[in-house]
């Protein structure tokens, strides 16, 4: 199996481009990165790959910050937000591309309730070559408020329980 692994590893472009830009990032944030800390302090940052892709919504739900379509560069873990569509598929690529060091996962936003269409499972599939993905719940009741109102209650104990923990602290001394 392990062979398999290292033949997918070169072959998948996601894979090659983030190891590409991992080589490239100066010796202190290779260091930083090593020891798999977050920086101190820093709340976990959830990034839009595109408009509407659910970033504000779901920092406020999960304790976040918001970060826009902006990528930090101070070492704060980063979720990346992407609406479950070609086009916010799409989008997520281009930033793992540029920024897959960055990345901790994908908050992959469901579109619609039900099982997404097979060309959007298959464009996921590639996309989880590039990064983890954490898939977020249907929650039709977030479509119907602002993001500021969001909140934790809002989600399903369950589903919230399998988010915090599929996804980074969202604040120093969290535990997921």
């Amino acid at each position: 199996m392990a062979e398999e692994t290292t033949v997918q590893d070169r072959t998948n472009p996601w894979l090659t481009a983030a190891a590409d830009a991992a080589a490239r990032l100066p010796a202190e944030q290779t260091a930083a990165a090593d020891r798999d800390e977050p920086s101190a302090g820093l709340r976990t940052v959830f990034v839009a790959a595109h408009g509407g892709a659910g970033a504000t919504t779901w920092a406020h739900v999960l304790g976040g910050t918001d970060g826009g379509p902006e990528m930090p560069d101070d070492g704060t873990p980063v979720v990346l937000v992407a609406r479950a569509s070609v086009a916010g598929i799409d989008a997520a690529k281009r930033i793992l591309a540029a920024h897959a060091a960055a990345v901790a996962c994908v908050l992959i936003v469901p579109a619609a309730p039900g099982r997404p269409h097979r060309v959007i499972r298959n464009e996921l599939r590639v996309l989880a070559g590039a990064a983890p993905l954490v898939h977020a719940p249907w929650v039709p009741a977030l479509l119907a408020m602002r993001p500021a109102q969001a909140g934790p209650d809002d989600i399903p104990p369950k589903d919230l329980a399998r988010l915090r923990a599929a996804l980074p602290p969202t604040r120093e001394g969290d535990i997921p």
